[in-house]
């Protein structure tokens, strides 16, 4: 087994300046950041991308420049109070990733506990999409978007509807066991009805495997990993 990542190897952004704007309608502030990456991010995101610090803190930053040679950058980002992050050091983290992602592995109080998922009913309803898609070979624009009844409030998934004439019906329907699977949040293998995996409050799972190679060994390598 190899060294666990830590987050201090993550690339690092080294702040020197906030600069505020002035406070939109709904109380937030636009913040200008000043300061210098330690090396050179490859296909760093343009558009925005993690920066993490302290126990749980968290930006959500837009690139605005960047030298490629000296690596200083000014970075914008929408806060109601100004960060308190001048002179100290930030991971970088690509927006694949959830901020929480690095936190849930990190944090030994996370509160996972072994658990076997058994499948749940579901709301099924259609709907037509704007554009037609391509699916396995045949043309899609009715979809059928599910959500469980029960737990993962606002997780929902889309699949093709099985009947494709217009107009659907558009009437929410219940599916006995239709969430019959859930994703582990670091892998996105399945976790069939009655296979085991490990889950926390908020309704997260992680495989198996996911939660003996990450969270035991406290290795933030999932990020080059998967």
């Amino acid at each position: 087994m190899s060294k666990p990542k830590t987050l201090e190897e993550f690339p690092q952004f080294l702040v020197d300046i906030v600069r505020g704007g002035e406070a939109s309608s709904d109380g937030y502030r636009r913040y200008q950041i000043y300061g210098k990456f330690n090396r050179v991010i490859d296909g760093i995101d343009p558009h925005w991308f993690w920066l993490l610090f302290g126990e749980k803190g968290c930006l959500c930053v837009t690139l605005q420049s960047l030298d490629k040679e000296t690596k200083a950058a000014v970075l914008t980002c929408d806060e109601i109070d100004e960060p308190k992050v001048v002179g100290q050091s930030l991971a970088y983290l690509s927006p694949y990733w959830q901020a929480y992602h690095v936190w849930m592995v990190l944090d030994p109080e996370w509160g996972w506990h072994r658990k076997q998922f058994h499948g749940v009913d579901a709301f099924a309803q259609n709907y037509v999409s704007e554009q037609p898609s391509i699916v396995d070979g045949r043309e899609v624009r009715v979809w059928t978007k599910l959500e469980p009844a029960i737990g993962r409030e606002g997780s929902s998934r889309y699949y093709p509807a099985t009947d494709q004439s217009l107009p659907p019906s558009t009437e929410r329907q219940l599916v006995a066991g239709g969430w019959g699977h859930e994703h582990c949040d670091l892998c996105r293998t399945h976790i069939d009805s009655h296979q085991f995996g490990y889950c926390d409050s908020n309704d997260r799972w992680l495989c198996e495997k996911c939660y003996e190679r990450y969270v035991l060994q406290r290795d933030l390598a999932f990020v080059d990993e998967l």
